[in-house]
């Protein structure tokens, strides 16, 4: 054990006290964090499209589809004033804050989210305008044709005094909209103006048909009061935010699971491959056993994959305290529960160790990274097919081609996680989990003489050559 430590000490610490492990810690999170902000930045940091209206219609569409706009916009705010509610209190402080806005509107349900987080209250932005209406050139006016009022669209936009100019002509049901852009791939409000006349055009279509305004509002208004239930909730019937969190949870350890395998077993391999053609490899050998090298060097690895992990873990968590720390509430709940951290973290080192296993005895054989490449090749590709069905395990977690795949134990620490929340029986837990571990020691003795074997080995190793050292160690 004292020599395995001091083997596990020197491969962390190698890496440790490299700039480029610390660049590593950094990068990844920046460049996460700038690609999921990235969409939100953008919207923030650009300009409201500046839009102008030419209607030839004689029947009002400009003021209606300016004041629809204005109406889309306050109800986006008051779904973000919900969504801010929601993640910084939990599900009591939306509701509180959804009837404070149907009583006194959107400044109503900021006061009721203050009432449970002045912070997030205080923090709360509306949602950036899309479009500002302004009024058409004065040319627009005397336009009577599409033709005619699409040069002066032409020209606005082109002279970039206007950024969009929508001309709407026709009458009743038969309407057409031209919607000039400085955005020749994609206009920006293509789809909102598309939606927004077509509901005015309803509208109105109803009320040529005897359909009255208030009639149609209250048409309009009425929903239906949905509400998810379960036997497996925890109030035994409403289903929570907290009752879905260990599907989310345990997607997560299958992602980090596989995260770790990939980012620990390529230093890993690069450690072997690299201690063996400088012949390090061969002294170890003669001063350490085969097991203490390899569980050295797993032990040490792990370290320095959990060092990372532990690292980001903290980042999170930091952010998720502050800006939404009533999720932070539930997530300690749901983890902490029904022993979910256990079971993580059963599987987590069971599928971890029976990979780092296989890839330290490969790496023994492997002179350079192509040699690696090649006999990785299997390895990734079994290490794909759990991927492709766990997003799948959010919606069936109980589909039986899931249930039966669960049973293969290089499948089993990624897809039982995500399958907990669906509460598989008894017998597939325990089953799954004693068969992962009497494979998991089978790869570890197995890995152990291929090290070994690898380790003295010298010139190309195929794969049929490489099994078959290894039966002849093991028979000798």
């Amino acid at each position: 054990m004292s020599r395995l430590l001091k083997i596990a000490r020197r491969e962390y610490l190698a890496y440790v006290r490299t700039v480029g492990f610390w660049l590593s810690i950094i990068a990844l999170p920046l460049v996460m964090g700038i690609s999921s902000t990235a969409p939100l930045m953008m919207m923030k940091s650009a300009k409201p499209e500046r839009l102008a209206i030419i209607d030839l219609t004689d029947q009002a569409f400009a003021p209606a589809i300016a004041k629809a706009m204005a109406e889309d916009q306050g109800r986006a705010t008051s779904r973000a004033l919900r969504a801010a509610a929601l993640s910084a209190a939990g599900p009591e402080a939306q509701e509180a804050v959804r009837k404070a806005q149907l009583e006194g509107g959107d400044a109503a349900g900021r006061e009721a989210l203050a009432r449970f987080n002045p912070t997030a209250a205080a923090r709360f932005k509306a949602p950036k305008v899309d479009a500002v209406v302004l009024p058409p050139p004065a040319q627009a006016l005397a336009a009577k044709t599409p033709a005619e009022a699409g040069a002066i669209a032409r020209r606005e936009v082109a002279e970039k005094r206007l950024d969009s100019v929508l001309i709407v002509s026709g009458r009743d049901a038969d309407v057409t909209l031209d919607l000039w852009s400085r955005n020749l791939a994609a206009p920006v409000l293509e789809g909102d103006l598309r939606q927004t006349v077509s509901e005015i055009m309803r509208e109105r279509a109803l009320a040529r048909a005897g359909v009255s305004a208030q009639t149609l509002s209250e048409a309009d208004a009425l929903k239906p009061t949905f509400n998810s239930l379960s036997p497996k909730a925890a109030s035994g019937a409403k289903v929570a935010l907290r009752d879905r969190l260990p599907t989310f949870v345990g997607l997560a350890a299958g992602f980090l699971l596989w995260s770790m395998v990939m980012t620990g077993a390529s230093i890993l391999l690069n450690s072997v491959i690299e201690e063996k053609s400088s012949k390090i490899l061969e002294v170890l050998l003669s001063s350490a056993s085969v097991p203490e090298i390899m569980g050295g060097k797993i032990l040490g690895v792990a370290g320095l994959t959990l060092t990372v992990m532990g690292v980001w873990a903290m980042a999170g968590w930091v952010a998720l305290i502050n800006f939404a720390p009533g999720l932070a509430g539930d997530l300690v709940a749901v983890l902490l529960g029904k022993g979910l951290l256990l079971y993580f973290g059963v599987y987590l080192v069971g599928g971890y160790l029976m990979y780092a296993a296989l890839f330290a005895g490969v790496g023994a054989f492997c002179e350079t990274q192509r040699d690696a490449q090649t006999l990785l090749g299997p390895i990734i590709l079994v290490m794909s097919i759990p991927i492709i069905f766990m997003s799948q395990a959010i919606r069936s977690p109980d589909s039986p081609i899931l249930s039966t795949l669960s049973w293969i134990p290089p499948f089993t620490p990624f897809l039982m996680p995500v399958r907990i929340a669906g509460d598989p029986p008894l017998i597939q837990i325990i089953g799954t989990t004693v068969l992962m571990i009497v494979t998991t020691v089978a790869l570890v003795a197995f890995s152990t003489r291929a090290f070994h074997v690898g380790a003295l080995a010298t010139g190309k190793i195929d794969l049929k050559t490489l099994v078959g050292r290894i039966a002849r160690k093991q028979a000798g």
